[in-house]
């Protein structure tokens, strides 16, 4: 069975440059490529267990998500649970469905278990249950605490819907949006669009329907724009909104109204799903850069556990992709 010194001779590298590629650690992109080559070369299988005994580390990370049936989550969880594991470490993966109780019972449960960090999802008052005794990196919130964030450029999503809306021909766009009102990354995308509807000089609303676990439903959006009809037309003639799975509502209850995506209306949401994340995507969106977004999250966890300096916020760019919703300028 080949050693690490195997590895390393074979590599032509030190010993210590194969444990740093084995941790995850930084080393040059010439030196992981001769190390990966020979680990696959000789067949090289790590012992996790005693190294975990040698570093008092477990080699886990716990992910909180609040719900793997959401498309964009569980796209998200797939890429870190890929990232981990040629990282050399396992995922712990916890759902919340936002519920702020069994959060604080999950953040409670993995310092028990002692995972060696968390990479984290909340739309919820969490802060009190955060510990700073584990590395942590939290993605679209940011907290009081020194708790680094990972998210996407929502400001700019917001900017870029409206933009596209009124190249297609949109003069009076509707912004709709769903989910928790605390502080975070995402109520960024109501004020990007608000500031390009101004700027652009067009007519604009914005409505909030409420946390989507609670208060929001999609009777009260459907009252809403139908209360907005006049003679079988909308008002407003370019929607984006929230999320890609709020569109995909918007798109029914438009349908449901005889009223023609994009003849009539255009429709943008927010994430860039596709379907089994293959293919075309759902519709016209802001897609976010979710392989990235987890690399990157990944990334900060593992060097957070090192005790190696990382950027508190790091931003990633978003693109508009065309997705049938909207009229090509």
């Amino acid at each position: 069975m080949a050693t690490i010194k195997d590895v390393a001779n074979d590599a032509g590298v030190a010993v210590g440059t194969v444990s740093k590629v084995l941790n995850g650690q930084h080393v040059s992109a010439k030196n992981k490529k001769k190390v990966e080559a020979s680990i696959a070369k000789l067949g090289y299988q790590m012992n996790y267990y005693a190294r975990g005994l040698r570093t008092n580390d477990t080699y886990t990370i716990a992910v909180i998500v609040p719900d793997i049936l959401n498309p964009f989550f569980a796209c998200l969880v797939s890429y870190i649970e890929r990232e981990l594991y040629q990282r050399g470490y396992k995922m712990f993966l916890c759902q919340s469905q936002k519920d702020v109780a069994k959060e604080a019972y999950y953040l409670k449960l993995v310092h028990q278990n002692r995972v060696d960090g968390i990479i984290g999802v909340t739309y919820n008052e969490t802060e009190p249950y955060l510990s700073g005794d584990i590395p942590m990196v939290m993605i679209d919130r940011h907290f009081k605490t020194d708790i680094c964030c990972v998210s996407s450029d929502n400001f700019h999503g917001g900017e870029l819907a409206a933009e596209y809306l009124v190249a297609g021909g949109s003069k009076r766009l509707l912004f709709i949006r769903t989910g928790s009102t605390l502080e975070s990354e995402t109520l960024k995308r109501g004020q990007g669009f608000e500031a390009s509807c101004q700027k652009q000089g067009v007519v604009y609303k914005m409505v909030d329907f409420g946390d989507d676990t609670e208060s929001y439903s999609e009777a009260d959006i459907y009252q809403y724009l139908k209360s907005h009809m006049q003679g079988g037309v909308l008002f407003f003639d370019g929607i984006y909104t929230s999320t890609d799975g709020l569109a995909l509502a918007v798109l029914e209850l438009l349908r449901q109204l005889g009223i023609q995506v994009p003849q009539d209306v255009q429709v943008i949401g927010h994430d860039g799903l596709k379907h089994m994340n293959k293919g075309a995507y759902l519709l016209s969106s802001i897609a976010q850069p979710i392989k990235d977004m987890a690399k990157v999250s990944v990334d900060k966890a593992i060097r957070l556990i090192h005790k190696e300096p990382v950027d508190q916020m790091t931003i990633l760019p978003v693109t508009f992709v065309y997705g049938g919703t909207t009229r090509q300028a």
